[in-house]
C-alpha cells in the first residue's frame, strides 16, 4: 500500500466529518472508542485525495506514505491508460488546457498531477487527441459540501464521470464543408419573422437542440437548460403575458415604453398582429442559474448554435428579445414558464418553417477593426 491512515486520539473529536467527506466511503468507527479507522481493503480503494485530512477541523488525521507498489504507479482518480495502446507521444499532455497531465518516471506513461481530478473540467481534449484510443477519463467527483442542522459538514453526493474513446463520436474531416460554403451559410442566414403555420416535428427540434449542446461554455460548465414551447397556442398565451407586461410599462415608465416602441407593439397585438413572437409555432427558451456568472455567455452562444443549426435544416429562427425581457421582469410570465428556482431566462428563439424565400444577401457595414 502507499498510505497508512492514522488518527491522533487526543485531537479527534469523533465528529465523523472524515467519514462523511471520504468519496470512497472507506472510513468507519471503532466500537470501543469511536475513533475513525479504515475498513478492510481500504489500502486498495484509497484515492489519495486527502479529503479526510483537509476536512478534519482538529487536524487529527495524517496519511503516512509508504513505499509505492507497481499498481500505485498507475492507479489514480482521473486517467486510465492502456499501456498496450499508448505510444508515449504525449499528445494528451500538450492538449490538456490546465496542464494536469505529466509523465510517470517509472512507467513513462501519462499520469495526472497531484489532485488533478479537482481541477479537471472534463473537456475531453486528452481523450479525443489520442489517435490510438489509449486514454480514458474515469473519476469520482464529490458534490458540493453542506452543513446540516447539527453543524456537521456533509459531503455532497458523489458522481462517477467517464469519458471513454468508445463513448465519443468519430471526427471525420471529410464531412467538413469547404470554407466558402461555411461563409455562405453564415452570411446567408436571415432572422425569420414570417412563418408557415405548419409545425416542426419534435425529432427536428430535438436534433437542433442536440447540436446546440456542443456550443462552448466557460470552463466546460455546460449550465444551459432548455424549455421548448411546442404548442402554438401556448406560445400565443405566453406572448399575451408579455403584452400584459408592456401595458404595465406604458403606465409606469413612459420613457422606457417610448424607447422600446412598446405602444406600437401593443396596438399591433390588439389589432390581431403578433410582433413579439411573430406567430411562430414554437418558442425555445434558454435558461440557467441566475447566480452563475457563466450562464449569460453560455446561453447566448448556445442559442447562436441553435439558430445556425435550424437554418441548416431548412428552418427559420429569430431571437425573441421582447419576450426574454418580459420573462425576467414580469412575475406572471415568469411563473407561467415554471423554471427551476433561481433560474432566469437568458434568451428565447422563435422557430418554424419560413414562409418567404430570400434570394440575396444584403450588405452589412464594414467591420471596425484595429490591427496591432
Amino acid at each position: 500500500m502507499s498510505n497508512i491512515f492514522e488518527v491522533d486520539p487526543q485531537k479527534c473529536r469523533r465528529s465523523g466529518i472524515c467519514a462523511t467527506s471520504c468519496p470512497m466511503k472507506i472510513i468507519t468507527f471503532r466500537e470501543e472508542d469511536g475513533l475513525p479507522v479504515w475498513i478492510e481493503g481500504a489500502e486498495q480503494l484509497c484515492l489519495h485525495c486527502e479529503r479526510c485530512v483537509s476536512t478534519c477541523p482538529s487536524q487529527a488525521i495524517t496519511l503516512k506514505v509508504q513505499k509505492l507498489t507497481d499498481e500505485d504507479l498507475t492507479r489514480n482518480n482521473l486517467l486510465q491508460i492502456d499501456p498496450r495502446k499508448c505510444k508515449q507521444d504525449y499528445l494528451c499532455l500538450a492538449a490538456c488546457p490546465f496542464k494536469l497531465i505529466t509523465v510517470n518516471r517509472e512507467t513513462k506513461l501519462p499520469f495526472p498531477i497531484d489532485k488533478a481530478e479537482l481541477q479537471c473540467i472534463l473537456c475531453g481534449h486528452c481523450v479525443s487527441v489520442c489517435p490510438y484510443g489509449a486514454l480514458s477519463i474515469k473519476t469520482l467527483k464529490p458534490g458540493v459540501p453542506r452543513i446540516d442542522a447539527t453543524g456537521l459538514l456533509i459531503a455532497g453526493p458523489l458522481s462517477l464521470e467517464t469519458i471513454r474513446p468508445e463513448e465519443c463520436s468519430p471526427f471525420d474531416r471529410k464531412h467538413l464543408p469547404p470554407e466558402e460554403q461555411v461563409k455562405h451559410l453564415l452570411t446567408g442566414r436571415r432572422s425569420i419573422r414570417v412563418y408557415r403555420k405548419k409545425p416542426v416535428d419534435r425529432e427536428s427540434l430535438a436534433d437542433i437542440l442536440d447540436t446546440a449542446r456542443y456550443a462552448p461554455t466557460a470552463m466546460n460548465s455546460q449550465p444551459v437548460n432548455w424549455l421548448v414551447i411546442e404548442d402554438a397556442q401556448e406560445v400565443k398565451r405566453l406572448t399575451g403575458l408579455a403584452i400584459d407586461w408592456m401595458r404595465s410599462v406604458i403606465k409606469t415608465d413612459l420613457i422606457l415604453a417610448q424607447q422600446l416602441h412598446i405602444q406600437r407593439l401593443v396596438a399591433a397585438w390588439e389589432s390581431g398582429e403578433d410582433r413579439i413572437c411573430r406567430g411562430a409555432p414554437h418558442l425555445i427558451v434558454a435558461h440557467a442559474d441566475g447566480a452563475n456568472a457563466r450562464s449569460s455567455s453560455s446561453c447566448t452562444i448556445a442559442l447562436t448554435y441553435l439558430e445556425i443549426a435550424a437554418f441548416s435544416k431548412g428552418l427559420g429562427a429569430c431571437w425573441a428579445g421582447y419576450f426574454s425581457r418580459a420573462a425576467n421582469l414580469y412575475p406572471p410570465l415568469k411563473e407561467a414558464l415554471r423554471l427551476p428556482e433561481g433560474h432566469q431566462v437568458f434568451g428565447a428563439m422563435m422557430v418554424g418553417y419560413p414562409q418567404l424565400r430570400y434570394h440575396l444577401i444584403p450588405p452589412r457595414k464594414k467591420g471596425t477593426v484595429t490591427w496591432r
